[in-house]
């Protein structure tokens, strides 16, 4: 078993967490993402500790789909004077299988209230 790594050694290994961090290549991201052979959430997880999460089923592909669309969105607004129902629909595009208005939700994190909560 590995050992819990340090806060100096694992700032010296990887950058400091960024929740707002957009990728550059997105689109090539997504590809390679569906071909299993990118890391989307590089800025948090080494390369191999992303492998060997996916490989044992830890990672909920949904909300790791889910950030990879909202971190897209993120680009295609920043991109230039894009306006956000072309951005929703250029998603649209890459997700066909998605409607309209889930890309919204996604983008949005507009979820329904968890019945967690109302358990406690």
């Amino acid at each position: 078993m590995q050992n819990i790594q340090t806060s100096a050694f694992r700032s010296a290994e990887q950058p400091a967490f960024n929740p707002f961090m957009v990728a550059d290549d997105l689109p090539g991201i997504r590809n390679k993402f569906k071909e299993g052979t990118s890391n989307p959430l590089s800025g948090m997880l080494t390369d191999e500790a992303f492998m060997a999460l996916r490989s044992n089923d830890l990672i909920n592909e949904k909300s790791l789909r889910d950030y990879i669309i909202r971190q897209m969105f993120l680009t295609l607004k920043s991109q230039g004077s894009m306006r956000t129902i072309d951005a929703i629909q250029e998603l649209t595009e890459m997700y066909p299988y998605l409607q309209t208005d889930t890309i919204r939700k996604i983008v949005y994190r507009v979820y329904p209230s968890s019945s967690r909560k109302s358990m406690m």
